[in-house]
């Protein structure tokens, strides 16, 4: 984007402003990008406001800052202070005229945090009349015979090992 595009577009911006909050000031303002770097200002004198293309060397204050950062200042996402604590802006001059920024563009929306999830109410439980119980009659025990039978150690009979007859062999010479 070219400087003059940018600077039509911030021209845009500005125009949303109440410059009836801001301070009686001149401020300059250089954008650091490659792209569209270049340098304007802005003059709030009489609740009226000015942006011009070009030095103002009788200025207040001077903002240095990148151009997406400026236009999101003046959309609203974020603040010039909270620009300047990332890095992407530095400023110096009065900063007590620079705070009327604040009021004067669309005010800071700050990131909405999501609400806990609402519990439903919980439903009253229902009451149930309690009819007693009948009186059960007793259970009859089945009767069980069990007969037990001694066990028998079982013989284990050992099988005696048998002679083998002995071979003798001889030789023959």
């Amino acid at each position: 984007m070219t400087f003059e595009n940018a600077l039509k577009k911030i021209k845009t911006e500005f125009a949303k402003a109440d410059a009836s909050k801001l301070a009686d000031m001149a401020v300059q303002v250089t954008m650091t990008d490659e792209d569209c770097g270049g340098t304007f200002y802005f003059k709030a004198s009489n609740g009226e406001l000015a942006v011009e293309g070009y030095d103002y060397r009788d200025n207040d204050a001077v903002i240095d800052i990148a151009r997406k950062a400026l236009m999101d200042i003046l959309a609203g996402k974020t603040t010039l202070d909270a620009a300047i604590e990332k890095g992407v802006a530095t400023a110096k001059g009065d900063f007590a005229k620079l705070d009327t920024l604040k009021d004067a563009i669309a005010p800071y929306k700050a990131p909405a945090k999501k609400a806990p999830a609402k519990k439903a109410p919980a439903k009253k439980a229902e009451t149930k009349k309690v009819v007693p119980a009948k009186k059960a009659e007793p259970v009859k025990k089945a009767e069980v015979k069990v007969e037990t039978k001694k066990a028998e150690p079982k013989k284990v009979e050992a099988k005696k090992a048998e002679a083998k007859p002995a071979v003798k062999t001889t030789k023959k010479a």
